[in-house]
């Protein structure tokens, strides 16, 4: 070995004694999950009466065999799931390079020429054939932790990316629950406004007999007609509700519509949904939802980035070597020669016109947007839930109470009826009277209906059962990925 071979050696072992023991040495600030400010108890009233029941598959105790089937097919086939699984890929595939970033990087390149000239004149024509072969080396030493925050960054937006999966599979099962119940209770009001028709229409019969017998004034049957002619509108007008109600479901399953109204044939009345315990603290929300759990993970990944970008303001070090193969032809005479190489390569920030300085400021910046995100999406989400609290207590009375009205709206029209047939009783009264017992029977369906929308909007603004079925409930992997 030469003496220059002997100095450069030495060199490069100078330079890792002094730069190796800073390996490890991470300027970047630990992660703590931010605390907010929460209220200790729920202000708004508490379900109660009944059995409560568990979120694990809440939708199961429905017992609907209808909602089930829809649950199962929007869940086959959607492009939001689609979407959200595409994000995992891209997340993941950015959790392997940053992982690549931490180990040593080799390479190898190989060539064969050939090449002729010359052999004008008294010269003869000569050829040259070269080949060659080198395999080359290098690997930057994390001394500052840049290389485990970019890690820590890619998997806490791996980890956002697959909560991401399971918020929208729970925004798209409560999406379809609305619209099956909404289809449920537009049929119970298609239902009443046919018995109202009808029986406007048998009104109008009956009218109609008597003015031509001059028992009755033809004003009356042209009320009656005319009322027969609005119950008909209206009829229509729910009707066409109702199918575009259809639709909506079928691109949520994407069934076909002939199979999805033979699905939706097969089920009657509106689903009946179980309790749930909402007793636990406003607290476990931060866990419990989706939504924030994704903001926690948001937050993580920004905290590493400012470690990132702080780790750029320091020296870098990067360790390379290699080795070299060459073969030589020229006109027959062959020669050889190997050749290696390696050592140290030191990277100083010296001057960058404040580049760096002001990334870390960014990514310190962006870090406190998404964390004063996070305290309103915390707010929000309690919010909600005392709204669906309150919506759900007032959906049940109001049930209970136009369950009641439509009673005695039902009662009164019988006798204003018997009392019209009998003459005691004018046209004018006997509609008005029918108008309030149709309302009353609407307003019955109507806060029904309410009462199982606010009990799922409870269940999503409580988060949904996503943690229960997160441990059993994977995303997907395409084939490709599968290991």
């Amino acid at each position: 070995m030469s003496p220059g071979v002997l100095t450069s050696g030495r060199a490069s072992v100078y330079w890792l004694l002094l730069y190796l023991p800073l390996a490890g040495c991470s300027v970047i600030d630990e992660y703590i999950r931010p605390k907010t400010a929460i209220a200790e108890q729920w202000q708004a009233p508490l379900p109660h009466g009944g059995s409560v029941a568990s979120l694990t598959d809440w939708w199961a105790q429905f017992k609907d065999p209808v909602l089930d089937q829809l649950l199962a097919e929007s869940q086959k086939e959607s492009p939001s799931l689609e979407i959200a699984l595409a994000n995992i890929r891209v997340a993941r595939a950015n959790v392997l390079s940053a992982r690549a970033q931490g180990i040593p990087d080799l390479t190898s390149t190989g060539s064969v020429t050939r090449s002729k000239g010359g052999g004008g004149g008294a010269f003869p024509a000569s050829t040259i054939e070269i080949d060659s072969i080198s395999l080359d080396a290098s690997w930057e030493v994390d001394l500052f932790g840049k290389v485990k925050a970019a890690k820590q960054a890619a998997k806490a937006q791996l980890e956002a990316k697959k909560i991401a999966w399971h918020d929208a599979r729970l925004t798209l099962a409560a999406e379809v629950a609305n619209n099956y119940v909404n289809y449920r209770a537009c049929q119970a009001s298609v239902q009443a406004l046919k018995q109202a028709y009808e029986s406007r229409s048998e009104t109008a019969r009956l009218t109609g007999i008597s003015a031509r017998a001059g028992f009755s004034a033809p004003s009356d049957l042209a009320l009656a007609q005319a009322a027969t002619r609005a119950s008909e509108s209206t009829l229509d007008g729910q009707q066409a509700e109702c199918d575009g109600l259809v639709k909506a479901l079928v691109e949520l399953t994407n069934l076909p519509e002939p199979a999805l109204r033979t699905l939706l044939a097969k089920g009657h009345g509106m689903p009946e949904p179980a309790m749930f315990d909402v007793s636990t603290m406003p607290a476990n929300l931060l866990i419990r939802r989706p939504d924030l759990a994704i903001d926690e993970r948001n937050l993580a990944e920004a905290s590493a980035n400012i470690g990132v970008s702080k780790a750029q303001l320091y020296p870098s070090l990067t360790l390379t070597g290699s080795i070299g193969y060459r073969r030589t032809n020229f006109n027959g005479t062959v020669t050889r020669t190997d050749s290696w190489s390696y050592g140290p390569s030191l990277k100083l920030p010296i001057f960058d016109g404040g580049t760096l300085r002001a990334d870390l400021a960014e990514a310190r910046a962006n870090f406190d947007s998404l964390l004063a995100t996070y305290k309103q999406d915390v707010r929000k989400a309690v919010k909600e839930v005392e709204q669906a609290l309150v919506n759900l207590d007032s959906a049940t009375r109001r049930a209970q109470s136009e369950q009641a009205s439509a009673q005695q709206y039902q009662q009164y029209f019988q006798a204003a009826e018997i009392n019209w047939k009998s003459g005691g009783l004018d046209l004018l009264s006997l509609e008005d009277a029918r108008r309030q017992k149709i309302n009353a029977e609407l307003n019955v369906i109507t806060q029904q209906k309410n009462r199982v929308l606010q009990w799922i909007a409870l269940y999503k603004a409580f988060g949904g059962d996503w943690l229960e079925t997160r441990q059993t409930v994977k995303p997907p992997l395409k084939p490709m990925e599968k290991r």
